[in-house]
């Protein structure tokens, strides 16, 4: 067995992280009952992912994004022949990474960035001429932590994680 993360890039129209590497997902709509629900229907509608071919595994911890949306990323096993399209009016493309990638590569680098007049500097992984960094590098390193037992490739973000009695 060889898992791989499903990741992509954000379409360049949208009005927000355009041209940015995720991993599909999406709000909360009142049509959905949890938030598993919500994950398993943008999936659907971003890259075509039918909810039945995903076995859900876990959740990894609820973070809040730059924008102060809270995130709970969940992970799940889907047949490897499974044919995925992107959604047009949101992703851009969709390609695969293998963990033995992440698991085996040298440490992250570091991105600069500019916000709000402010330079910041994050760790981020490029792979295949994508930049992956930010939320979903976040997410990518507690994935390989929890489930792989890799050491933590750079800090967990305190400033942005919810504190217990929050979640």
């Amino acid at each position: 067995m060889n898992p791989e993360l499903i990741l992509t890039v954000r379409a360049q129209h949208l009005n927000s992280h355009k041209g940015e590497v995720c991993f599909p997902g999406g709000k909360r709509d009142a049509i959905d009952h949890c938030l598993q629900t919500t994950a398993l229907r943008e999936a659907h509608e971003e890259i075509g992912l039918m909810p039945e071919q995903v076995k859900v595994q876990m959740t990894l911890s609820q973070v809040v994004s730059k924008h102060g949306l809270q995130v709970t990323p969940w992970v799940g096993v889907i047949p490897a022949q499974v044919e995925l399209v992107p959604n047009p009016a949101e992703i851009a493309r969709i390609f695969r990474v293998p963990i033995r990638y992440f698991l085996e590569c040298p440490a992250p680098i570091t991105h600069r960035f500019e916000r709000n007049g402010q330079e910041w500097l994050v760790p981020a992984w490029r792979y295949e001429g994508e930049l992956i960094w930010g939320l979903t590098a976040h997410v990518i390193n507690e994935l390989l932590t929890v489930g792989f037992n890799k050491p933590s490739a750079f800090p967990v973000r305190p400033e942005r994680r919810l504190a217990e009695k929050d979640a």
